[in-house]
């Protein structure tokens, strides 16, 4: 079986060297695959902000629906990625391909009742986060056109949570590119209707979305069959169900999925108070969201390579080795994070210009970017940390984290603050989210019973697989 560079186990340990390479293998296709997302979703953000308020507060809103789908699709991919590294460390390739299978199955059989629900209820869910007059009508057939990708996207996201399992993050990122370059490229052309295209306005985006969509989940099918991908994924037994290895995979990755849920339950609470300050304001929001990921997309790599590289740590029964890992993917995270801050804190109106010309918009972005900055190296190390208990298979306690994050600080100190301060008072709010969950992820690492975690993930088992295995 090939699969990414090998993590060694206690009887050759690795020097720092060797973990410092195996970290960055991991951690740059990642890394350029965000940045790369990051600023094709700039550019074609920048292009939609030219509509108006209106059509970006609409898009924005589309995007938080579909957010609420992938809650159902991150339980599946945390837990194939998670339970596919183990059986790399155990050294299992016969896992391997049924993890593989088990978890694609599952999601290919649930996008089709997905969709249909998203496509029917589209202003019900519109609304629910408060979407303004003049936004609904945007949105409700952004949105509808929007659920054509899902399928394709849900074939990439299961492929890339299979091959980050077995450690290859550099095929992922280059089908992202792909799927990128067509969607930007399109993206030019429809929305404003050049070299002959019609002008479709805000339809453009989801159109090419569409198609670059297909054009990844096509590259991406045809890499997982081939022998390269070191998977061995073949259609005999793949339309069979494995419950119990269903389960396993399900009971790992829900929590994960909860601790999104925690969040996206909350936006349509957060949104909804935002939107009360006027459509400038939920504009403004959307589009510093946008802006921020200039700080953690180029970093959300450490902690995927927290998840894969403790994975294999535990699955070889090496926890010293996963220390080190955790050690040293921390500290190359406060590094970069330190950098990608900067642009947040001293250029802030600089990347709201480059995204609207609307002033009332950028003042109010910029004052959101200039708080958040504040937050980016607590979060970036917040996010390592869960990742990295997630290879562990303690999915339980960043969704813990979460929670209280969101439910005990956020939310009920946007209420209080905004009251006093107005929309100031909700960026500081979710500014302090961000301290309160690193408070609690760390006191889970620093406790060290994730240590324990052995085989495919379950505390305190001796065994390298578990009995639903």
């Amino acid at each position: 079986m090939s699969v990414a560079p090998d993590v060694a186990t206690a009887a050759a340990e690795p020097s720092m060297r060797e973990i410092r390479r195996n970290i960055l293998n991991m951690v740059w296709p990642v890394a350029a695959e965000n940045v790369l997302q990051f600023l094709i979703g700039f550019v074609n953000t920048a292009m939609v902000g030219r509509l108006g308020a209106a059509t970006i507060l609409a898009v924005g809103l589309s995007g938080r629906v579909g957010m609420f789908v992938w809650i159902i699709f991150n339980a599946i991919g945390t837990g194939t990625t998670v339970l596919i590294a183990r059986a790399v460390g155990a050294g299992d390739p016969q896992r391997v391909r049924r993890v593989a299978q088990q978890g694609l199955l599952l999601a290919v059989s649930l996008i089709g009742v997905v969709g249909f629900a998203v496509f029917t209820f589209a202003p019900p869910l519109l609304l629910v986060f408060k979407a303004t007059p003049e936004a609904l009508p945007i949105g409700t057939a952004y949105l509808r056109l929007l659920v054509f990708s899902m399928p394709f996207q849900v074939l990439f996201m299961g492929i890339s949570a299979i091959l980050r399992g077995t450690g290859n993050t550099r095929v992922p990122m280059q089908i992202a590119v792909v799927t990128n370059i067509v969607n930007v490229a399109l993206n030019s052309l429809l929305i404003f209707g050049r070299f002959g295209l019609p002008a479709l306005g805000f339809r453009g985006p989801a159109v090419s979305t569409i198609i670059g969509q297909a054009v990844g989940a096509a590259i991406a099918v045809k890499y997982l069959l081939s022998s390269r991908s070191g998977v061995n994924m073949g259609l005999q037994g793949f339309f069979s169900y494995d419950f119990p290895l269903i389960k396993r995979i399900l009971s790992i990755g829900i929590p994960s999925s909860a601790e999104m849920a925690f969040w996206q339950l909350a936006s349509v609470i957060l949104f909804r108070l935002i939107n009360g300050f006027g459509t400038e304001a939920g504009a403004a929001y959307q589009l510093g969201l946008q802006a921020e990921g200039i700080s953690y997309m180029p970093t959300a790599g450490f902690a995927i390579a927290a998840t894969a590289l403790v994975g294999r740590s535990l699955g070889a029964r090496n926890p010293g080795l996963a220390d080190r890992y955790i050690r040293e993917i921390v500290r190359w995270g406060i590094a970069l994070t330190t950098v990608t801050t900067a642009i947040l804190v001293f250029g802030p109106r600089v990347l709201m210009r480059m995204l609207t010309n609307d002033e009332v918009v950028i003042a109010l972005g910029a004052q959101y970017l200039l708080i958040m900055g504040l937050s980016q190296v607590p979060q970036q190390i917040s996010g390592t940390l869960s990742g990295s208990l997630r290879g562990a298979g303690d999915t339980v306690t960043p969704m813990i984290s979460a929670g209280v994050g969101i439910w005990g600080c956020r939310i009920p100190l946007s209420f209080l603050l905004s009251r006093r301060f107005g929309l100031v008072g909700i960026w500081w709010a979710i500014n302090l989210d961000q301290f309160t969950r690193l408070v609690i992820v760390g006191a889970k690492y620093l406790g060290g019973k994730w240590k324990t975690s052995v085989g495919d993930g379950t505390q305190g088992e001796t065994s390298g697989a578990s009995p639903e295995m």
